[in-house]
């Protein structure tokens, strides 16, 4: 595992969208994990992920 990604949210659905997709869009070559920790968000940003 080359790097580990760990990004706190609460109702933040639209950059928590923004922020995995460019996380994808600019990680080349490297090894990843992404984990979300959701604090009882009501924006569907759980379901998004």
């Amino acid at each position: 595992m080359d790097l580990s990604i760990i990004i706190v949210n609460w109702n933040t659905k639209q950059l928590l969208d923004n922020c995995l997709a460019s996380i994808y869009r600019e990680t080349q070559n490297i090894f990843f994990e992404i984990f979300v920790v959701d604090n009882a968000s009501s924006d569907g940003s759980a379901e998004m992920v």
